[in-house]
């Protein structure tokens, strides 16, 4: 059933008012994308550079059953979620949820990261041993990171958990981001890195000096993949108020359109009624 010129007019105002909305919420995610970008690009060096000293240290660590190799003799895992505090960032959500819930079997415990996975793993039957609702502001100056290692490191030292992995959002480009998985611990998946051509000095063992900095490693690594899991969110929030401002502008054109037949349509009939009053009083 067609609307009626004042339905139409009230329609119109609708949607130019939301399109003002997602443009503000488009630029204030453009804001926060740029200063996501600024930060993963100032300590990208900073974390390959405790990548490179651990993968050294792990290089010149001679007992290969060196408690940090091997996994534990258990099936269990724990998986350290990432997803965001806010919604209207499109798909992100739900892609992490997905792979997660591929991943996940009976018995597994997770760590959830952001409000929105928390209200949906809560039901799924796994175990929860603890959750963070807000992540960080873009701040290197934030605590999570490091109170997340701590947890991992005594969950593994346990040997509660056959190995630790963190499921993120790695941010390919401004309009491509996939979930992924990264095994923690044990750091039998850590590759070899060659940058450092000098002997260091490991005193008093590389093994003594790989367990002095396993903790500071874990709180770079959980700390550097919930950066690029929040400039993932922040490139899918923009791209999704992008769409929704292209598909209200749309709305918009096609309803004034509609309007302006209606009106035309409606002129055109005063025009015609007026008309033929005219030639009957002839």
């Amino acid at each position: 059933m067609a609307m009626s010129l004042q339905q139409t007019k009230t329609r119109i105002r609708s949607v130019a008012s939301t399109k003002k909305i997602t443009k503000a919420m488009e630029l204030v995610a453009t804001s926060k994308l740029k200063r996501a970008k600024d930060l993963n690009i100032k300590i990208t060096p900073y974390k390959n550079e405790v990548f490179e000293i651990i993968s050294y240290c792990v290089k010149n660590i001679q007992e290969k059953d060196y408690k940090y190799f091997n996994e534990n003799k258990v099936e269990k895992k724990l998986y350290i979620i990432v997803t965001s505090s806010l919604g209207l960032c499109g798909g992100y959500n739900i892609a992490v949820e997905k792979f997660a819930m591929d991943l996940l079997e009976n018995g597994d415990d997770i760590i959830v990261i952001g409000s929105k996975g928390i209200n949906y793993f809560k039901d799924k039957g796994f175990k929860m041993i603890c959750s963070y609702p807000e992540l960080p502001d873009l701040s290197v100056r934030e605590s999570i990171s490091e109170d997340v290692a701590r947890k991992v490191l005594a969950a593994f030292d346990s040997g509660n958990y056959k190995n630790i992995n963190m499921i993120y959002t790695k941010f390919i480009n401004s309009l491509t981001f996939d979930p992924q998985v990264v095994q923690l611990l044990p750091l039998s998946s850590i590759v070899e890195v060659n940058k450092i051509h000098k002997e260091l000095l490991l005193e008093p063992t590389a093994e003594e000096v790989l367990n002095n900095l396993l903790p500071f490693y874990l709180t770079t690594s959980i700390k550097g993949l919930l950066f690029e899991s929040m400039l993932s969110e922040q490139a899918s929030r923009r791209t999704a108020m992008e769409n929704a401002t292209d598909n209200a502008t749309e709305l918009e054109d096609k309803l004034l359109l509609e309007f302006n037949k209606s009106r035309q349509a409606s002129i055109t009939q005063e025009i015609t009624e007026i008309s033929g009053a005219a030639n009957a009083i002839k």
